[in-house]
């Protein structure tokens, strides 16, 4: 910002490709009395964060104040990791996804990720402005609120719909947290899930949802350089910085054991991907995220891998949504929010508490839209499972174990259910509807043997 004048402070550097994926704090020092702090960066050779796209550099940044960069600090200010090439934060207000209070005395560090560097490195530049008097930027004007929700289908009762994965301008996505629920209770949605990149501060902004929007489930989508991770029911940050398999399930399980509910993320190639292999610590994988052609048949096979070595971990759907006012232009995002979506059981009463027992104990499945099509499946006694769908006339209605297809049929009527005898030693039975032209439709989570 050239208007700004010559800087405070200036900070330079290069990252070379051995550096790539390996996050470095870079120190600076604030002195007493400053109120606000401009920050601003440069990179050469800047390419987008899109796993497809490649040979240039992409460089995230994130920022520490004097409170420490120790895992879990109250010092953590925010990152956006490459979306924001400039930021500010004051004492009252500052840019999201940064959290705005008290300028304190002592040793800031930016924090900067080369996520992609290009062959001939990266060179970069951040330029620091104490009290440059910018103005908090005005507020913009809420979207309309629709007086009704889309009509859809009916749930079997106790059974409500959302979405578990979406992105505001606390992270990379277009809109404002009010501005995403919104369109999610347009869509017809009951609960969302709100999950931006390394960041808790959007939960303030979308409250807590109801009185005709859709309960907000307070999340975050924990993004590391070997995979991404949802936890839904937490308030803080999770340590995202280190990439070593071991810390990142010891982290998982922290969040655990805080009571979130901890699911892997789009496992699948250009997700971007899980590399973190067979480590554990989490309830439920993201099998379904964005439109089902786009590669979900791997993050299905990733599920199920885990069911026949007799993990008992759910599949959850999510949109992971980002653009709302102009199209998106990553593929890999889903257009619409709610596409696919996740069904919960979780009473006549849903809460968030509800909701996420749910989720954590496979009481779930999920569909291409809120539209459906619904598929539930149940314990019938005396070693049978009934499968019931609702809208699927067409699709073929699978039954699958541990051993492959059990029992296939063709939907021919908008309301269907059918009694399926389970062979002798089968360790678990799911069900699936999927198309003519062969892509998922709807499916439902595991039930075990002990319920048969």
């Amino acid at each position: 910002m050239s208007e700004l004048g010559e800087p405070d402070r200036l900070l330079r550097g290069h990252f070379d490709r051995a550096q790539e994926r390996r996050y470095v704090h870079i120190p600076f020092d604030v002195p007493r009395g400053v109120r606000q702090l401009h920050v601003a960066y440069e990179y050469n050779d800047r390419i987008p964060a899109d796993p497809l796209v490649t040979g240039g550099n992409t460089l995230d940044i994130g920022l520490f104040d004097e409170g420490g960069i120790d895992e879990g600090s109250p010092g953590f200010r925010g990152w956006s990791g490459s979306e924001k090439l400039e930021f500010t934060i004051d004492e009252q207000w500052a840019t999201p996804p940064y959290a705005p209070g008290p300028i304190g005395a002592g040793t800031w560090h930016v924090l900067l990720g080369p996520y992609k560097v290009a062959p001939r490195g990266c060179d970069w530049a951040v330029r620091l402005w104490f009290d440059p008097g910018i103005t908090e930027p005005s507020p913009l004007p809420p979207s309309a609120r629709s007086n009704s929700a889309a009509s859809l289908p009916r749930a079997r009762g106790g059974w409500i719909r959302g979405d578990l994965h979406c992105h505001t301008v606390y992270s990379d996505g277009d809109s404002l947290p009010r501005d995403v629920l919104v369109a999610a209770g347009a869509a017809g949605l009951e609960f969302l899930g709100v999950t931006d990149h390394n960041s808790v501060r959007h939960q303030l902004a979308y409250g807590t949802g109801g009185d005709g929007l859709p309960i907000v489930l307070p999340g975050i989508e924990v993004t590391t350089y070997g995979g991404h991770w949802n936890a839904w029911g937490t308030d803080r940050w999770w340590e995202f910085r280190e990439t070593e398999a071991p810390v990142v399930a010891a982290t998982m399980r922290d969040a655990a054991a805080s009571g979130a509910v901890v699911s892997v993320n789009h496992p699948k190639p250009f997700g971007p991907a899980w590399d973190y292999g067979d480590i554990a610590g989490f309830h439920a994988v993201e099998i379904w995220n964005g439109p089902w052609p786009r590669l979900n048949t791997v993050a299905l096979a990733f599920w199920e891998e885990r069911l026949r070595r007799g993990e008992r971990i759910a599949a959850v759907g999510g949109s992971d949504t980002h653009q709302l006012k102009t199209p998106d232009p990553d593929a890999r995002h889903s257009p619409r929010i709610g596409a696919p979506t996740t069904w919960v059981e979780a009473g006549p009463r849903p809460t968030v508490a509800a909701i996420l027992a749910a989720i954590r104990e496979g009481r779930a499945f999920v569909s291409a839209s809120p539209r459906g099509p619904q598929l539930y499946l149940d314990p019938d006694g005396a070693g049978r499972a009934c499968v019931e769908a609702r809208g699927a006339t067409g699709c073929a209605l699978l039954l699958i174990s541990e051993a492959g297809v059990v029992d296939a049929s063709t939907i021919d009527a908008d309301a269907a259910s059918r009694s399926i005898a389970i062979p002798a030693g089968t360790h678990y039975v799911r069900a699936q509807l999927v198309d003519r032209t062969g892509d998922v439709r709807a499916l439902t989570n595991a039930l075990w043997a002990e319920r048969l």
